[in-house]
């Protein structure tokens, strides 16, 4: 049997619902997990952090990682319904003849049923995006966002998904149309091209609609920046400090573009509270990713997962069995490459705890090629403010953090760190 035979075998009206079920449930069982763990550390702030945080910090980042996870979880049943409403519940069938009745392409009609769904997805988002944003965030002192940013933000989202997804969807289902069977190859390098273009114009076309950047100009900050820069023999496109404050007081760093397009940015707000030798550590963490080939691994990932999503594409469009499993019965080229996109989620789950390993071992291989070139004291005292400032949670539970954390916990890279200070500033001489 080849693989279209065997989709269309498979039992897809009980599938379904058994791995929506089970992911559920495992999530909500690792969060409670999760929970648990800080309600049986609450009487003692653990032995690493005494002295770092406060009593009352130290409650504060219990009750606020509580009520976050316990709010996430009200997210995932709301997101569980949605997604059951969308494809048992007929909501994609109904949608789908509607657009039927306004056109016969099928180009119009992904564009029209896409658009359907992303407002339905805002319709309900908004409500929970006010709730985390002015309660829950507001309640524990880190939201900066205004009315009128919040307003702002979700009007440019909105429009930049409409455009970006309407041009994807267009040119995907044109090459449906056109190419064949083997139209998923062509489909797979056109998004492939598609996202490396996004990702390339990121830091100049996308984040400053929504975040202004300066070069830094903090004499006590850039000197020992490009003086790492000219160590590692890292060139980049410019170090820039962006307006975190202007939403939230968490504080943060990331690596951007790529190519002659890369930046590094600092949020104002981690600047405000990290010395220049901090800064300087925290900086040579994320070039560590670029030069020990991080990003250039992950991009071949991408590739090789997104062609295996597409050639797994191309052999379900051909399993009439996999729609109408899911509870669809008008069967489009448009509604069989959305019902695609919203289900394939809930298949593909279980990768997560395997790719959440690799990126944590990632952070621990940034983490040693920094203290290369900076001081180790620096990094760890670097990262115990940031786990302050933003209020993580000092004691996760391991079960947890193994499936979710893409970063390894505080605790354990400060220990990592520890054990090898000696090493540390061995490429600074």
């Amino acid at each position: 049997m080849n693989l279209v035979e065997i989709i269309n075998e498979l039992n897809f009206n009980v599938l379904f619902p058994l791995f929506i079920g089970f992911k559920f449930l495992l999530e909500t069982y690792l969060k409670q997990r999760n929970i648990q763990s800080m309600e049986d550390n609450k009487d003692a702030i653990p032995e690493r952090f005494v002295g770092v945080v406060t009593e009352e910090e130290y409650k504060k980042s219990i009750n606020y990682n509580t009520e976050r996870i316990r709010f996430s979880m009200l997210t995932a049943l709301i997101s569980v319904g949605v997604l059951l409403l969308f494809t048992t519940g007929g909501l994609l069938n109904s949608l789908t003849k509607v657009v039927q009745g306004v056109t016969q392409s099928n180009v119009v009609g992904i564009i029209l049923l896409g658009l359907f769904i992303v407002l339905i997805d805002e319709i309900i988002g908004i409500p929970l995006a006010i709730y985390s944003t002015f309660y829950l965030e507001e309640k524990y002192g880190f939201n900066k966002t205004t009315t009128k940013t919040f307003i702002q933000d979700l009007i440019k989202s909105l429009l930049i998904s409409i455009i970006f997804s309407s041009t994807l969807y267009a040119v995907v289902i044109s090459i449906i149309e056109r190419l064949g069977d083997n139209w998923w190859i062509y489909a797979f390098v056109a998004v492939f091209l598609f996202q490396a273009i996004i990702f390339y114009l990121y830091p100049v076309l996308i984040l400053p609609l929504f975040n202004k950047l300066e070069p830094i100009t903090d004499e006590k900050f850039k000197e020992p920046i490009e003086k790492l820069l000219n160590k590692i023999n890292f060139k980049a496109k410019g170090l820039f400090v962006m307006d975190g404050s202007l939403r939230s007081s968490h504080g943060n760093a990331f690596f951007t573009g790529f190519g002659n397009n890369k930046r590094i940015v600092f949020y104002d707000t981690l600047l405000e509270t990290i010395t220049p030798k901090e800064m300087e550590s925290i900086l040579g963490h994320e070039l560590g990713h670029y030069k020990l080939g991080h990003i250039r691994r992950t991009l071949i990932s991408s590739i090789f997962f997104g062609f295996l999503g597409f050639y797994i594409l191309g052999q379900v469009f051909m399993a009439d069995q996999f729609f109408y499993g899911h509870g669809l019965d008008e069967i489009t080229l448009y509604s069989k490459f959305l019902l695609f996109y919203l289900v394939i989620g809930s298949y593909t789950f279980f990768t997560k705890p395997f790719t959440s390993y690799i990126s944590r071992q990632r952070e621990f291989a940034a983490d040693d090629f920094s203290i290369e070139y900076t001081e180790a004291e620096s990094m760890i005292s670097g990262l115990l403010k940031l786990s302050k400032d933003n209020s993580s949670n000092l004691t996760p539970d391991n079960l947890y953090s193994s499936y979710y954390y893409s970063h390894p916990p505080i605790a354990e890279r400060v220990k990592s760190l520890e054990g090898k200070k000696d090493l540390g500033n061995t490429k600074n001489e």
